[in-house]
């Protein structure tokens, strides 16, 4: 982009000193905050949005497709977040896939399927947002590019819906190189520029204290919020508003412990800055945090099929119900893994347990080693190769397998009460058999930032402050207890752009 098109104003630049304020993005203020001074700027644009994964990519496209000057920033030193390394299904209630196959849906059903699995935690009327907004983000998406390789079904969905674009960097590069055609004199990307702190004016945010050529911690991402003194300090005024779309904090090992200490036993496939700073830093200026003591567990696999086999632990034996909930299944594996030094458990399968794989698509990257880390199933021809493999005593493994079947034959699981009759004939008969070690992931966060249905962050009485947006992970509330499999996706979409348009909306004030 054309600087030229931005308002500049002159400020004398000043180092980043350190403060003594652990976690908080005040530590790093220039002397000119410090003074408590609200004016004088390095530069000045409409919108300001904080994070460039996918929610922050459709906010700030949305934005600048206004006309409004916008800067998007990322404290990363390449975009995407963790969305670019995300699979990012997406399930929508309106498709032309949908509707090439004579599917009935509407926003109301998604809105039912969410929130059957929310145990009745967090906003309903945030959830209905999304579900209202997916037919919208998808037709978005569309324009602007993104093409679509799949169309399958998914656990916990009352009718096929999800798409699949062949993972994030799929939604994402089309809409940066829209961005770059379309919208290079409004829109502006910079990476290396971690936001420490709001600047406010009567109320109101209007801009945004940061450091420029930051440097991550990659080697101690743990200690980088409230240590890393990288970079050189300015200040970005922000005439309309500022959207927050920075993720959640699954790398945030300190504050999971807080929360539930058996997460931090948990793998994640998160960007590594996916921490808390953000989050400390608005709280701060009194933004409501909602949903901190809620997770959601994932596996490479979809949950929904790893009732499909038996889980052993790492001394062979059977320790739970695969037909457990995502969370409940992850809690006990965790704990397994905890008494057992970390090591995982292994999940087996024979062929008819395979071929009754609801996902197909993520099932065949397993199989390919494509899988992500630890994500990797491998077929054998007997049982006693994989315990081989697996390093299991083959007579220990032959034995949980030959009492798994006796029970299956019987109908009745005397040891966690498996419903045998629900698994369509999936016991361990029948080579191959196929095997991988499963272990939890932590790659969601549902805690965050409390927004209304019109993104703008709360404080904690409610109150809307004035200025300040926030869409994707950086928000809490929108999905409960348990996020449906594939609504991520389309609530980045939904709170991106509304997050961007309601910003970009709004009379600006003068700096």
């Amino acid at each position: 982009m054309d600087r030229k098109c931005f308002l500049k104003t002159s400020l004398v630049a000043a180092a980043a000193t350190v403060a003594s304020v652990a976690g908080a993005g005040r530590a790093f203020a220039s002397p000119a905050q410090q003074a408590g001074e609200t004016e004088g700027f390095d530069e000045i644009v409409d919108v300001v949005v904080v994070g460039s994964g996918l929610a922050g990519t459709v906010a700030a496209v949305a934005a600048a497709e206004t006309g409004s000057t916008t800067l998007l920033l990322e404290k990363m030193d390449q975009l995407g977040g963790t969305s670019r390394v995300s699979g990012l299904n997406f399930a929508c209630a309106g498709s032309d896939e949908q509707a090439a196959e004579g599917i009935e849906d509407d926003p109301e059903s998604l809105y039912q399927d969410m929130r059957k699995v929310a145990e009745d935690y967090g906003d309903p009327e945030l959830a209905r947002t999304v579900a209202s907004k997916s037919a919208e983000f998808y037709r978005f998406l569309t324009e602007r590019g993104v093409v679509f390789k799949q169309f399958k079904n998914g656990g916990g969905h009352s009718v096929k819906r999800i798409l699949w674009a062949g993972g994030g960097r799929f939604l994402l590069d089309p809409l940066c190189a829209h961005a770059e055609k379309n919208l290079a004199d409004a829109l502006e990307t910079r990476t290396r520029c971690k936001v420490d702190d709001l600047i406010m004016r009567d109320g109101r945010v209007v801009g945004v204290s940061v450091r420029e050529q930051y440097s991550f911690r990659y080697d101690d991402p743990e200690t980088d919020d409230a240590e890393n003194a990288s970079g050189q300090a300015r200040r970005i005024g922000a005439r309309k508003g500022v959207v927050f779309a920075t993720g959640g904090y699954a790398r945030d090992k300190e504050l999971l412990r807080a929360e539930s200490a058996i997460l931090a036993q948990a793998d994640s496939m998160t960007n590594p800055g996916a921490t808390s700073g953000t989050l400390k830093m608005l709280t701060s200026h009194g933004a409501q945090a909602v949903n901190l003591s809620l997770f959601r567990l994932s596996y490479p696999i979809p949950t929904e099929d790893v009732c499909w086999g038996m889980l052993v632990n790492p001394d062979g034996e059977r320790f739970v119900n695969e037909l457990g909930s995502r969370n409940d299944l992850g809690v006990i594996i965790l704990k397994e893994m905890l008494d057992h030094d970390g090591k995982p458990p292994l999940l087996v399968y024979d062929s008819v347990g395979v071929e009754l794989f609801r996902d197909k698509q993520r099932l065949e990257m397993s199989l390919a080693g494509r899988n992500f880390k630890n994500g990797s199933m491998y077929a054998f021809d007997t049982v006693e190769e994989v315990a081989e493999h697996f390093g299991y005593e083959p007579a220990v493994l032959a034995a949980a397998v030959d009492r798994y079947n006796r029970m299956f034959d019987e109908g009745t699981d005397e040891d966690f009460g498996k419903d045998m009759g629900a698994l369509n004939g999936a016991a361990l008969k029948q080579p191959p058999f196929y095997a991988m070690n499963l272990i939890p992931n932590n790659n969601y966060t549902p805690g965050g930032v409390r927004v209304d249905t019109s993104a703008r962050v709360l404080d904690v009485d409610g109150n809307p402050i004035d200025g300040l947006y926030a869409a994707g992970e950086a928000s809490g509330g929108v999905h409960g207890a348990q996020r449906l499999t594939a609504c991520s996706c389309p609530d980045c979409g939904a709170f991106g752009m509304i997050a961007g348009r309601e910003a970009a909306k709004r009379e600006p004030v003068e700096l």
